[in-house]
């Protein structure tokens, strides 16, 4: 950040106006749209003065004296002349809003221009707490999280501009004793708006002493430990760091749109088609919806993911590369890497019987065998006598036993996320962990007592000795060659690795669950729902004891967990994508948008207040939308009306095409969407009629489209695309469009649908597998009749229902 890290905010000096602007916006080096910030920023100012009369405090002294050459200050930084040059911008780019909420938010704020005469009062009352800090923080100053919320709150004002005449801003503590006696209220009423109210209040008790920063030293010694040595989450870091990656599918099979050129050949001679046409091309609206025209596109560079053409032998090529393919993905079951029934039960037998002398090779092959890890990494198996003494992460590989509630810890092969997410989203997500906890077994635990000993004291260190590695090595080469010789069996150390993951996969298994509870780094290529899915550890836990009792059906006592899933003291954890947000997320976004849309609806109808309720209904129904189908955020949400059919019940939905084989997929629709796309329907015919008489606009055949607001420019439709939703979404929520398919994909395989219909829902099929393939045996109806009563459980918990538009 600025040189503001270097100020006391209790300095015993005069300081400059110029200081105490800084102080108090904490602005960037750049200082770009600092003309913009700063006129917001006067009117609150100028409010101030009246807050600090009432006030005796003297950390404030600097303040009031400071103040009124700081306004004059930024009146001449708004009206272009500030003599010294110091806060000339330096460079255009926006002002992000993590590392500075404050002038950011300003910034934000000032350009939606929402803020009512009470919010601005409140909002002079931050100011001087933040220029007072907070005492019990490490520097004085506001923590930045304390800061990030308030400002998120302040720029989308108009959820909590109600009731606010009851809050006394004359003074930062009466402000402070009215805004908790307000929220109070609201909580009792089960108002959501106290939510808006909390972090406002927090920040002005934290200033006042009134209330006290969150100790997190006591949460982070276990942690601390741990986390040395790594500089992206070092123990005395204030916030808990986690990587994501960008949407994957984004750049799987997509062709990077560089220098294209496209020739049309345009009918001219009808002058409303070729203006439909031009408003189409101006807003990335399909022309084919209304008009036919020849298209020819070429590029000026050649395609990166695929050679240049060879003839008719490349093509003979690659159509038996991908035939290979899908036969192999087909006969799963005959791959030489399987092992059959007979050599299963082979191998349990010589496990459990094994001699004293090789019984360490024994209960190595036996963890291989039950984790789905190699040899390598079972032999630094670590032990635990307490669950508290399990860590979040651990290393890559490492297999953890604790002995209090009989589980095994490993951690789980997941995408590499290289982004971080901010801390503004984290609060709208599910946490995740990064490992997962599994059953230990009876058979494993008696085998582990006869290693370790009864005693839980013993549960410490390493399972298996350095000094013994190699020799356990050998051993469990001999006793699998003693097995093969006399038994017949063909038993390798790689076969019964893979023996667990396969059998969670195979048939109606989950891929997914198959590489959380049993993958190794190679297999979360093999599907791309690995990036969506985020799953209850307790789902994990029953699909691994139901894959070992379908692996060993003649030993069904001995693959009974120790202690039950009820008795374990483990609280309910999730695993995979950070990206899954919370349920109560989602309510209070579609509470907020149905919100937004009353409030338009009443305003009188007319030219400049169409866009506004036109735009707040047409968010709704896309997020709807969204919500309901699974939307990939890579191009519009729909082609075209024709894609939905309501007769049937169904939609198409074509938001990726991939070079080898089609992702398009078939949604069923319940009741609720119907219901509510008949109201869009007539909703749109409303406003296509509205627009021709207001702004001239014919209707573009596009499904869905918002209007530019007056003071944007003159109305004119704007295609839904990307960009433009999340444009209108910013007020309401910073979270990515896909975050849809992460939920839905979750809740799907929590309420245990086959992974075959969530594949075909989602479009993650692998190749072999496509649910609408000539050879597919998948039924529609049974398709839609599993997947119906799962879609409507989940939209009536997110709170997505009929809204009725104009019409």
């Amino acid at each position: 950040m600025s040189d503001i890290r270097n100020l006391s905010y209790a300095s015993t000096q005069l300081i400059s106006p110029a200081q105490t602007l800084r102080q108090l916006i904490s602005p960037p080096e750049t200082h770009s749209q600092i003309r913009a910030v700063v006129r917001t920023f006067l009117p609150i100012a100028e409010r101030m003065p009246s807050i600090l009369a009432e006030d005796n405090n003297p950390a404030l002294e600097d303040l009031r004296a400071a103040l009124p050459s700081m306004v004059s200050l930024c009146r001449a930084i708004d009206n272009g002349t500030e003599a010294s040059g110091s806060w000339r911008p330096s460079s255009d780019e926006r002002p992000k809003l993590t590392p500075y909420p404050i002038y950011a938010g300003l910034l934000k704020i000032g350009e939606q221009k929402t803020l009512s005469t009470e919010q601005e009062r409140i909002l002079a009352n931050i100011f001087v707490a933040i220029w007072m800090g907070v005492p019990g923080s490490d520097d004085g100053r506001v923590p930045l999280s304390n800061l990030q919320h308030v400002f998120l709150e302040f720029r989308r004002s108009h959820l909590w501009e109600n009731g606010l005449e009851v809050i006394d801003t004359s003074q930062l503590r009466t402000c402070y004793v009215s805004l908790k006696k307000h929220e109070q209220g609201l909580k009792e009423r089960n108002d959501m708006v106290a939510e808006h109210i909390a972090p406002i209040r927090r920040l002005l008790g934290l200033s006042l002493e009134i209330e006290t920063l969150i100790e997190r030293r006591e949460r982070n010694e276990d942690k601390q430990a741990d986390n040395e040595g790594d500089p992206e989450n070092p123990g005395d870091n204030p916030f808990e760091m986690e990587c994501i990656q960008v949407e994957p599918e984004d750049a799987d099979n997509s062709e990077p749109g560089e220098a294209i050129a496209c020739f049309t050949a345009q009918i001219l001679d009808d002058v409303d088609q070729l203006k439909a046409y031009q408003t189409a091309v101006q807003n990335a609206v399909p022309s084919d919806d209304f008009g036919h025209r020849a298209q020819f596109a070429t590029s000026a560079k050649s395609s990166t993911r695929r050679k240049a053409w060879e003839g008719k032998q490349s093509v003979a090529r690659d159509r038996s590369k991908s035939n290979h393919m899908r036969r192999a993905a087909q006969t799963l079951p005959n791959k030489w890497d399987r092992l059959s029934e007979y050599d299963l039960y082979v191998f349990w037998q010589t496990i459990t019987l094994a001699e004293e002398d090789e019984f360490q090779a024994a209960l190595a092959l036996l963890l291989v065998a039950l984790t789905g890890r190699s040899l390598d990494e079972v032999l630094d198996t670590q032990l635990k006598q307490k669950l508290l003494d399990l860590p979040d992460s651990g290393r890559a590989g490492r297999i953890y036993l604790c002995h209090e509630s009989a589980v095994l810890q490993v951690l789980p092969p997941q995408p590499e996320r290289k982004s971080q997410i901010e801390p503004e989203l984290q609060l709208l997500l599910v946490r995740t962990v990064p490992s997962i906890r599994l059953p230990i077994v009876k058979g494993l635990w008696r085998a582990l007592e006869r290693q370790i000993g009864p005693s839980s004291s013993a549960w410490r260190g390493a399972l298996f000795k350095n000094c013994d590695r190699a020799t356990i090595i050998e051993q469990a080469k001999a006793l699998l060659s003693r097995v093969k010789k006399e038994c017949d069996a063909g038993i390798t150390p790689k076969r019964i690795q893979r023996a667990l993951f396969h059998r969670l996969a195979d048939g109606s298994g989950d891929i997914v669950h198959a590489i959380l509870i049993a993958g190794d780094e190679k297999d979360k290529k093999l599907h791309s729902g690995i990036n969506y899915h985020c799953a209850h550890e307790s789902d994990l836990c029953e699909a691994y004891l139901i894959a070992l009792s379908r692996l060993l059906p003649e030993f069904q006592a001995d693959l009974v967990p120790t202690v039950t899933l009820t008795q374990s003291k483990q609280t309910e954890r999730r695993i995979g994508s950070p990206y899954c947000p919370k349920l109560e997320t989602i309510r209070r976004l579609s509470d907020e948008l149905k919100s937004r849309f009353e409030i338009e609806m009443r305003q009188p109808i007319g030219k400049l207040t169409l866009p506004y309720i036109h735009n707040a209904y047409t968010l709704y129904t896309v997020l709807l939308v969204i919500f309901a189908t699974g939307y990939r955020s890579v191009k519009a949400p729909l082609s075209r009306i024709t894609d939905v059919d309501v007769n049937r019940g169904y939609m198409v939905i074509a938001d990726k095409e991939s070079d080898d084989w089609s992702h398009s997929r078939v949604v069923p629709l319940t009741d609720n969407f119907l219901s509510h796309w008949a109201h869009y329907l007539r909703h749109r015919h409303h406003v296509v009629r509205l627009m021709k008489t207001y702004l001239g606009e014919p209707d573009l055949g596009h499904v869905f489209f918002f209007l530019s607001t007056p003071d944007e420019r003159s109305p004119r439709p704007k295609a839904v695309i990307p960009a433009e939703i999340k444009n209108e979404l910013s007020p309401f929520s910073g979270m990515p469009l896909n975050v849809g398919r992460h939920y839905l994909r979750s809740e799907f395989a929590h309420q245990k649908l086959p992974a075959s219909v969530i594949d075909a829902f989602m479009g993650h099929w692998v190749a072999g597998r496509e649910p609408m393939g000539r050879f597919s045996t998948l039924a529609p109806s049974e398709y839609r009749a599993m997947l119906l009563p799962a879609l409507e459980a989940i939209q009536a918990e997110m709170g997505w229902t009929p809204v009725r538009g104009l019409g």
